[in-house]
């Protein structure tokens, strides 16, 4: 019996000296040794933001953001976190922080409806408590619409460069990290994350397919379809990337068209808000003063 006490007591100590040499290493070691380029970059965009300090409002929709996020389900977080990373993050955004602003519009607007329920402006008050959800979501919304317009339209022209590249017989992920340093924006920040996964050992169809969700294109999806059956079926990689190429320039000389077609009208309605009133009263002025009518017998003055 005093040899199995001993026995225990023995691999207590082995195993407290263990935790001890474990957790000193865990403490000599830079926590964000562990962390990716990209959490990196959130972790110091959040550490300088609180370096400048933050106002009374601001704390008051940081307190109120963890409620807000109870009030969401599963799913409705992980869509607001799939639209965040469309939008590309933008000022290091995450569900927490679009949480926060959407709180602080609340602690804006809500003085304002309470203010019109007292005065009995029941639909208005009713209609201003939407600004909260509406603002955020709108600048959110705006945000994906811009980064994919300049995803589609860097597209094209990095998929001829990858061609020739690819062409001259150069390594598909070696042609990758060449032509994204020759880019600047969304498209580069894209490709670059992507090779930066892969070389940490996510597989390539997963990298590329992460690629595609966080895009939100279509032609960045039609790009990694063609990747991926190149890679799979061996099927030529430059001739399709050409293929893809032509097919985006001409679907985006057609949204021109449109964009140009729905400007018309606009123009119109401009032009005769703001024209054909000053050109009335001119002409009624110059009616009234060449015209010599004595206005004031006229009218019995």
């Amino acid at each position: 019996m005093s040899a199995a006490l001993a026995l225990a007591l023995a691999g207590a100590g082995a195993g407290a000296a263990v935790l001890f040499l474990v957790g000193y290493r865990l403490l000599r070691t830079d926590p964000a040794s562990h962390l990716d380029a990209e959490d990196l970059v959130l972790l110091r965009r959040e550490q300088r933001r609180r370096a400048e300090g933050v106002s009374p409002l601001r704390r008051l929709a940081a307190a109120l953001a963890p409620r807000l996020r109870r009030l969401l389900t599963r799913r409705q977080v992980e869509a607001l976190s799939t639209r965040i990373e469309e939008a590309g993050r933008p000022g290091g955004l995450t569900v927490d922080g679009f949480l926060e602003r959407t709180a602080l519009w609340v602690i804006l607007v809500t003085p304002l409806a309470l203010l019109l329920l007292a005065m009995g402006n029941v639909p208005i008050a009713l209609l201003s408590l939407t600004v909260p959800v509406l603002m955020p979501l709108g600048s959110l919304a705006g945000a994906q619409r811009r980064r994919r317009e300049r995803i589609d339209r860097d597209l094209p022209d990095f998929l001829d460069i990858l061609a020739v590249t690819v062409s001259a017989g150069v390594n598909f992920r070696a042609a990758l990290v060449r032509v994204a340093e020759r880019f600047k924006g969304p498209l580069a920040d894209e490709v670059n994350l992507t090779i930066s996964q892969i070389a940490n050992g996510l597989p390539l169809r997963d990298a590329f397919q992460a690629m595609r969700g966080r895009s939100g294109s279509e032609s960045v999806g039609q790009f990694v379809s063609a990747l991926l059956q190149s890679q799979e079926l061996g099927a030529p990689l430059a001739e399709s990337l050409n293929q893809i190429a032509a097919d985006m320039r001409r679907d985006s000389a057609q949204r021109q068209r449109r964009k140009a077609a729905q400007t018309a009208p606009r123009v119109s309605l401009v032009t005769s808000v703001v024209l054909l009133p000053g050109a009335l009263i001119f002409i009624i002025v110059g009616f009234i003063v060449g015209s010599d009518v004595d206005f004031g017998a006229f009218l019995g003055g």
